[in-house]
């Protein structure tokens, strides 16, 4: 019986997505109408998800052959009892069992899943081929899959949570911040949208029609406010809305989607923790003040009036132009080169469901200029990785980039094969393990159909040889302009290469022959190019997830200073340093929390100054990187000493009046770095070929 509406359907498998039972050995037959009912579903924004005992990775193996796998969101696969891991499965996604339909073949499971879950819609497997009809799962045209793409952001930040000791630690990384929207006719619809469908975190539960909701926008008095809510692992949208008059919220009103982050706890401390009265029971209470959210104008612009923004002192001259091409290993060490004097271009080798949407090895660099336009289309016609908007649209070679940073995932990883008729070479998968590269724009597209087609117009997929790398990296150092750098980031030599197939010698042995020749070219182009091992940062599994290029948190940072210290140490500033028209021969100093801080010296390094010291109000003895820890009670008066970068959004104002008590002067004496929006693209959405 469907009880409420609901947001996520969960799927078992065996006898329900499919006949047969997978662990018993069955050749089992996909339920093709369930398919296309999992579909419509994720096109009403209501997502589906898994709750199966099963062996995981056969599991997996098998969605991924039916190419369905990714029409899921927190697949739940093992041999546990099914009440406990749909428990589990809701909390990891912010929902109540009220909005979670669970639909299995055995009514013991169903029984057994709704003494766990109270509230918990439950259907026989037998009865879910008219689901679509009730109105219950009606939904919202969601055709772009934003809701699905949502609550894979919710997916990964749960994966990277295991990282991390506690939950606020993880926050603190996490870079939340909120801006206050007024509303307008483009944003009401998403207020009204709140005000009907939220309830776990809907203090007020105050159900305003829209006509109602549109005469309060109109009240003396009334302040209306919606919150755009963004982090590192993307943008929630519109999150929450609150009303208040007469210092009493009317609306106080939050999303799901950001439970667990501290926006509400945020959002009412800094309003001055005004009167509320709590209707009913909430997820969440009002009792501590987060300080790891940051609030964010509503359109952030380099404001020329704020005389202490870095904007305002910044020449051409200084600014550093940085391209980075790589996989998962760069991608989140490229964010920390997200600040002033920097502008820079990041192609990772996203991915599209479940498929690499570009390549980023040196074979597919190489096609992107040596390919005819027939070939390409060919590609783009034929191979799903090569149909995203970047495939063969690389900007490595359309600007005079100051630096460019190479990872070589996918020399490493993949294949080359080699077409039989032109002699032109694509990058693909090599096998299942490795996930495989959907084949499209053929007659029969199944796994066996496409590996058929691939044998007869192909040869047989090899890893690129050492000659042929060695060739391909010359052919880009000689193609890029004389001015630019090269930085190589090898590939780690760990005896893991993933969860589920620990120990993979032919990759271990092929990443050995890349860095070897990494090794050469360096030693030949020395003022031309440098080296990062990756292997000072990768020295256990302990700094790996569940792949050896998937790096912790802390251990994409380390990378991130690597990478700096390659540059600083093997190149000579190439523009002039970025505080040199008002630093004069004064030493730079950095006043700020420690976090900022310290991205804030390797950014310095990178544009040619050379901070001396951090000073911090309650901080002593201690060191950050080559720098001194100093009270700042230490910059009274010396303003002809020093010259001080504030890093430290949080406490802008307070910082600066110190320093102008002491005798420092906006620009002249100091300046505040404002840290750039680092845009990641992980998902693209690209029509055929599967699903995203």
């Amino acid at each position: 019986m469907i009880k409420d509406k609901i947001k996520v359907v969960i799927w078992d498998l065996d006898d329900t997505l499919w006949k047969g039972t997978l662990a018993e050995g069955d050749d089992v037959q996909l339920l093709e109408n369930r398919v296309a009912i999992i579909k419509e579903l994720n096109k009403r924004g209501i997502v589906n998800a898994i709750c199966s005992k099963n062996d995981p990775d056969k599991a997996k193996s098998k969605l991924e052959e039916f190419k369905i796998w990714d029409l899921f969101v927190f697949p739940t696969i093992e041999f546990m009892p099914k009440g406990e891991m749909i428990k589990n499965l809701l909390s990891a996604m912010n929902l109540r069992p009220q909005n979670a339909l669970f639909i299995d073949d055995n009514d013991l499971n169903l029984k057994e899943a709704e003494f766990y879950n109270p509230e918990l819609s439950i259907l026989n497997a037998d009865d879910a081929d008219t689901i679509l009809q009730n109105e219950f799962l009606k939904g919202k045209e969601d055709l772009k899959l934003t809701r699905l793409q949502q609550y894979r952001q919710l997916e990964l930040k749960a994966e990277n949570r295991k990282a991390y000791s506690n939950n606020e630690a993880f926050l603190k990384e996490s870079n939340i911040c909120v801006q206050f929207i007024d509303v307008s006719s483009e944003n009401f619809e998403r207020l009204c949208e709140l005000t009907e469908r939220t309830n776990q975190l809907n203090f007020t539960k105050n159900r305003m029609s829209s006509d109602e909701l549109h005469d309060l926008m109109k009240e003396g008095g009334c302040e209306t406010k919606l919150i755009k809510v963004t982090d590192n692992y993307g943008d929630y949208g519109l999150a929450g809305f609150y009303s208040i008059k007469n210092n009493k919220l009317i609306h106080f009103v939050f999303s799901c989607r950001i439970m667990s982050m501290g926006v509400e706890q945020f959002i009412y401390c800094y309003l001055g923790k005004p009167q509320l009265e709590v209707v009913g029971e909430c997820a969440s209470k009002l009792n501590y003040e987060p300080d790891w959210i940051k609030v964010i104008e509503e359109k952030q612009v380099h404001n020329s009036e704020d005389e202490a923004l870095i904007w305002n002192i910044l020449k051409s001259e200084s600014e550093l132009k940085i391209f980075g091409i790589g996989a998962c290993d760069l991608y989140h060490p490229m964010a920390y080169f997200s600040m002033p004097n920097q502008k820079f271009v990041y192609e990772c080798n996203v991915f599209n469901g479940k498929e690499r949407g570009v390549n980023v090895g040196t074979e597919y660099i190489r096609s992107t200029i040596e390919m005819t336009d027939e070939q390409k289309a060919f590609c783009r016609n034929h191979f799903f990785n090569y149909t995203g908007s970047l495939a063969f649209n690389s900007q490595m070679f359309e600007k005079e980039w100051d630096y460019v940073i190479m990872s070589f995932h996918d020399d490493m990883i993949f294949k080359n094969y080699i077409n039989k008729r032109e002699g032109f070479s694509v990058t693909l998968s090599p096998s299942r393990k490795f996930g495989d590269t959907s084949v499209i724009g053929i007659e029969d597209t199944t796994y066996e159909g496409g590996k058929k087609w691939l044998d007869e117009n192909f040869y047989p997929g090899e890893y690129i040889s050492e000659e042929r790398f060695y060739e391909n990296i010359k052919w880009i150092i000689n193609r890029l302009p004389e001015k630019t750098k090269l930085i190589f980031v090898n590939g780690p030599t760990l005896d893991f290469f993933r969860k589920n197939n620990p120990h993979c010698p032919e990759v271990r042995e092929q990443i050995k022959r890349i860095n070897k020749v990494l090794d050469k070219i360096v030693t030949e182009n020395k003022g031309k190019c440098a080296l990062v091992d990756i292997n000072k940062v990768i020295k256990s599994t302990n700094d790996v997830t569940d792949y050896v290029f998937h790096l912790k948190a802390q251990t994409a940072y380390n990378l991130f200073v690597e990478i700096v210290w390659a540059i600083v140490r093997n190149f000579k500033n190439i523009k002039s340093s970025m505080l040199a028209s008002v630093r004069t021969d004064r030493k730079v100093v950095i006043y700020g929390n420690s976090s900022e801080a310290r991205n804030a010296f390797y950014n310095l390094k990178l544009g040619g100054e050379s901070p001396i010291a951090y000073f911090h109000f309650n901080y002593s003895n201690k060191k950050i990187g080559t720098m001194e820890v100093k009270n700042s009670i230490e910059l009274k008066d010396k303003a002809s000493q020093y010259y001080v970068v504030i890093a430290d959004e949080n406490n802008i104002s307070n910082i600066e009046t110190e320093l102008e008590a002491y005798g420092y002067k906006p620009q002249t004496d100091f300046t505040r770095l404002q840290k750039v929006e680092y845009k990641k693209m992980w998902n693209e959405n690209i029509s055929g070929g599967g699903t995203v």
